[in-house]
Parts: C-alpha cells; structure tokens; sequence
C-alpha cells in the first residue's frame, strides 16, 4: 500500500534565516532575520518513514528585521533599507537563482538526511526535527545551520571587507503538512 500523500500548507508554514556579522566593524552591521512564506512542496509519508521536498522563491525572502541576540528588532531598518537588502540578496547572494529546492528522507521519526539545492551547489547534512500531528495536520519543525560556501555562495562583505556575514546562517523552519486533497 502506498504511503500517505502530504502537501505544504502555505497559510501556516514558515522558515526563517538568520545572519550574523563579523569582523572588525561588525558592530556597524546589522544581524539580520528573513522569512520566507511562500513555501511549496510535498511529502509521502509511510509508517515512521518520508520523503519530502520543500521550494522557496528566492524572491519571496523578506526582511523581518534585525536581531539583538535572540530578539528581532522590526523597526529598525527603513523600507529603503529592507528594499535594498532584498536585492542584494535576489542579485548577489543568489545571481541567477530563482528557487532553493529541500529534499529530505527520514532516518527516523525525529532526524531526516536533507539536500540543499541552489543553481550554485547543493549541501547534504543530518537535521534532527521535531514532528507533532494535530487535527490531521503533521507540523514539522527544526533548525540546521547552513553554511553558504558549501553552497556555492558568494561571500558576503561590507565596504572595504570592514565587516562580512558569517559564512554559517541558521536556519529555522516551521512546515505544516495537510493531506493531499483527491483528484476530481
């Protein structure tokens, strides 16, 4: 018997990005958070065991604002700031990226072996998750730390390399998953 079809629910699905700076000004950066909610992707779950993959747009990463440690600060960047920053990002973070494709198939319940993709590279690496069901609703949750050389990314750097954006960013997702609605 086949395993159960899942797909994202956008409405409730979230996954975040977060960046840290360093170097010799890095006070005069910002840490930053990003969100991307417009989220699409599948799962097929069998027993304990699935498969799934999750597409985000690069143009549907926004800035939420930036951080003090753990606390995100919204209002601290000016729309011409947060404007400018997206760009970056869409045109020199991601040139000529329209999409970050996630597969991930389960070790277990809690732990999946996930494939980041990006037309620069793709990274493997092991995330342990946390999977709840509710109202016939699966919510996956976690956090991984991505490095973006081993994607293939550009550096990140300031002016004069004063500061640059770590080359780990974490990431933090909240995925929920509804069943597939029948063929007509």
């Amino acid at each position: 018997m086949p395993g159960a079809a899942l797909v994202v629910e956008r409405s409730s699905s979230k996954l975040f990005v977060r960046t840290r700076a360093s170097g010799v000004l890095a006070r005069l950066a910002h840490d930053l958070e990003l969100v991307a909610t417009e989220l699409s992707g599948r799962a097929t779950l069998d027993g304990e065991r699935y498969v799934g993959e999750l597409v985000v747009p690069v143009s549907a990463l926004s800035v939420v604002g930036t951080l003090h440690g753990e606390r995100v600060d919204t209002s601290a960047l000016s729309t011409s700031d947060r404007s400018d920053i997206e760009r970056k990002i869409r045109e020199e973070v991601f040139p000529g990226t329209r999409e970050v494709r996630v597969r991930a198939a389960s070790v277990s319940r809690d732990r999946a072996e996930v494939t980041v993709e990006v037309s620069s590279g793709r990274s493997t690496l092991p995330v342990a998750l946390r999977v709840t069901e509710d109202a016939g609703r699966t919510r996956v949750s976690g956090r991984v730390e991505l490095s973006m050389k081993r994607l293939g990314l550009r550096e990140v750097k300031g002016p004069l390399g004063a500061f640059r954006v770590r080359d780990e960013v974490e990431v933090l997702f909240e995925i929920t998953l509804r069943p597939e609605p029948a063929a007509p």
